[in-house]
């Protein structure tokens, strides 16, 4: 899970909000939908898979963090609002994840929370299983966004693995703890670069296991 800095809302929903009766329902949501979208780099605000451009037919979804059932004061709230992809919706429960599986339930921890970055409450096993040292966080990850599902894991391993290998590699060639600190920072600057606007899928992976290994020289 990546950290989120929230930036700007859009004129469109402004405007939208000064017009009474304003609501989200009624809400145009292209430019809203496009701004979350560069927000986070194209990637979903939960699980980190990639999120297409398609606005028409979108392949993401507005998450209120804050759900509008229960908090509905906070529907236009563009602080509340998150880009999620669309969790395997219209799949059996036990497959959908993010937003579609979260529904009206609330988390404890937000992505754009800046008081309390979510990228240190967030760790990942070789396995791809995610988890947190925080033991609410931690049930959640698994029971409200089911971030724990198979092909989520799969493809966290997959990441893990060809990172983990790499640094095996390559790191060896590099003789002292100064230019292998340095490799490392390298390759970690390219797992947090926007590359045309976008972060690579699952990015926080290939960042924390440099950091483990960063943390051992």
């Amino acid at each position: 899970m990546k950290a989120i800095t929230k930036g700007n809302e859009p004129i469109s929903l402004t405007q939208h909000r000064a017009n009474q009766p304003a609501c989200y329902d009624n809400l145009p949501k292209d430019d809203t939908r496009i701004s979350l979208l560069i927000e986070q780099g194209h990637i979903c605000c939960y699980c980190m898979r990639r999120i297409p451009e398609a606005i028409k037919i979108p392949g993401s979804k507005i998450e209120h963090f804050l759900c509008q059932e229960d908090h509905s004061h906070e529907e236009l709230n563009y602080r509340n609002m998150l880009l999620a992809c669309l969790g395997n919706e219209g799949s059996p429960k036990r497959l959908q994840t993010c937003d579609t599986r979260k529904g009206n339930l609330t988390l404890s921890q937000n992505p754009s929370n800046n008081i309390r970055n979510i990228e240190s409450l967030v760790k990942y096993k070789p396995n791809g299983e995610i988890y947190s040292p925080d033991d609410k966080f931690n049930t959640e990850l698994s029971t409200v966004l089911n971030l724990n599902v198979k092909q989520l894991k799969d493809n966290r391993r997959a990441i893990y693995e060809t990172v983990q290998n790499r640094i095996r590699n390559k790191v060896k060639q590099h003789k002292t703890n100064i230019l292998q600190k340095r490799f490392l920072e390298t390759e970690k600057r390219k797992w947090l670069n926007l590359d045309n606007g976008k972060y690579s899928e699952f990015c926080m992976v290939g960042v924390y296991v440099i950091d483990k290994k960063l943390s051992k020289l």
